[in-house]
């Protein structure tokens, strides 16, 4: 039996970086050893974070150097904005440590793209070629074989997971697809700006980042692979006021004449065999409720006759298989441990 694996988590007191905590203390092949966090430095990780059972709880926050982090463990998984998450990646890596990345440091291929997505130019665009983009659904066995692994973000896993299917049977048409994500504030990060505030988000709700979010970057990368070619899409994002919890809409153009009964075969023959994803049927359509706290994907595609467009439909939770959950999948897969080890289905 493999021993536990020994696990820092940098960055440790986000809203990513808490519910990864929860949920590395109670998986039975990881070991909690070391949690970094500027703003907590000192305190004891029961202080920042509930639910912690009382060896977790009694680990107490450092700011950490990379080279401190590397001492004594097997993993690092960040939970770093993105440029910052860089910084310790290099380190980690020559030390050869695994790192596990939860910024958007590692998910885009291109440093061209990078830059002109998020302003600057990529950080480490040295380990870009080792870096494995890990949606365990669509590159489960790349990720067995890297140590540099990119969680996706928690738009692009609702989005690839809804679309997928339809763009792998070339169903529809890459260059005609809209999106529509509206998720819960928890995405925004932990952090004090005044258009996050309880009373600008409560009984309210507003598109943002666009025409240019910066998960278009690695959505329009993926998409392109899925359908063999590079098109542009429509992406509009908002925030709603929940939690955490996430639901997109996606509309795109039929590519061939395509039965909403063979839709429905496709998706459920493609999903089959996923532990996490879950393909609803007939009158029933994915919903938050069903999916918050989980690492669990409720998702549908259907037929609108009327405009022979396809309509899919997906609900994650952003904070689950969005990020903190999704990692442990991907920890999972990568240490040959059973996918579902330590998450809610």
């Amino acid at each position: 039996m493999m021993p536990s694996l020994r696990i820092a988590v940098v960055g440790a007191s986000g809203y990513s970086g808490e519910e990864l905590v929860r949920l590395i203390a109670r998986h039975p092949k990881l070991e909690l050893t070391t949690l970094t966090s500027r703003a907590y430095d000192g305190k004891k990780a029961g202080q920042v974070i509930s639910g912690l059972p009382s060896q977790a709880a009694a680990i107490a926050f450092q700011n950490l150097p990379p080279a401190e982090v590397a001492a004594g463990i097997d993993v690092a998984i960040l939970a770093l904005p993105h440029g910052v998450a860089s910084e310790y990646a290099l380190p980690l890596r020559k030390a050869g440590k695994t790192v596990i990345d939860l910024s958007a440091d590692f998910r885009v291929k291109d440093a061209a793209v990078y830059e002109e997505f998020y302003h600057q130019a990529h950080p480490a665009p040295q380990l870009l070629a080792d870096a494995v983009y890990a949606l365990p659904e669509l590159h489960r066995e790349a990720i067995k074989k890297s140590d540099l692994i990119a969680v996706p973000g928690c738009y692009p896993t609702s989005i690839l997971l809804a679309l997928a299917p339809a763009l792998k049977e070339k169903l529809i048409e890459p260059k005609s697809i809209v999106i529509n994500s509206l998720s819960g504030i928890s995405g925004a990060g932990k952090k004090a700006e005044i258009g996050l505030l309880y009373v600008e988000l409560n009984e309210n709700m507003r598109a943002y980042g666009v025409p240019r979010h910066r998960h278009l970057s690695e959505i329009e990368q993926e998409i392109g692979l899925l359908a063999g070619e590079k098109n542009p899409v429509t992406f509009v994002p908002h925030l709603v006021p929940l939690s955490r919890g996430m639901e997109t809409t996606i509309s795109a153009t039929l590519a061939k004449k395509t039965s909403a009964s063979e839709l429905q075969k496709i998706y459920e023959s493609f999903y089959a065999k996923e532990p996490f994803v879950a393909v609803k049927s007939g009158e029933e359509l994915p919903e938050v409720k069903h999916v918050v706290r989980t690492n669990k994907a409720e998702i549908a595609a259907r037929i609108d006759e009327r405009t022979s467009r396809a309509l899919f439909f997906s609900c994650i939770d952003n904070l689950g298989k969005g990020a903190a959950g999704q990692a442990i999948q991907a920890l999972n897969v990568r240490f040959g441990f059973e996918e579902t080890l330590g998450l809610s289905v």
